[in-house]
């Protein structure tokens, strides 16, 4: 027996692919985008510059939102095998406000902040 309601299930799946299509449209526009960038010719240093720039950001752009579209496929393979919602780690239910906020979340708020808190502590003694 799930610990959420079908009208939630539901409602999150029609969030989880809008925001599906989102990414994956902001990927084709991106592509167009590059292709014609790359037809126009810089000339100064400056504008070459800019342009490195302006790449390096659109690429860490797209890594985030490759990895949000990844959690987003896992979300929806839980809805369709009923173990949505529930916390990969303690196997508790995600909190509904957390859920609302990132449909695609995958641990409680719990979960996250010791998980945060064991690579902080990982991170800070690798230095």
């Amino acid at each position: 027996m799930s610990d959420f309601s079908k009208k939630f299930i539901e409602s999150q799946k029609m969030r989880l692919l809008e925001e599906k299509q989102r990414i994956q449209e902001n990927f084709r526009v991106f592509t167009k985008e590059s292709r014609n960038r790359s037809s126009d010719e810089a000339k100064e240093d400056g504008d070459i510059a800019e342009r490195f720039r302006e790449e390096k950001v659109s690429i860490s752009l797209r890594e985030k939102d490759l990895r949000t579209l990844r959690e987003i496929d896992v979300a929806l393979r839980k809805m369709d095998d009923g173990t949505y919602g529930y916390c990969e780690e303690s196997g508790e239910p995600i909190e509904l406000k957390r859920l609302e906020k990132k449909p695609w979340a995958r641990l409680s708020l719990e979960q996250a902040e010791l998980l945060e808190k064991e690579s902080n502590f990982f991170h800070k003694k690798a230095i």
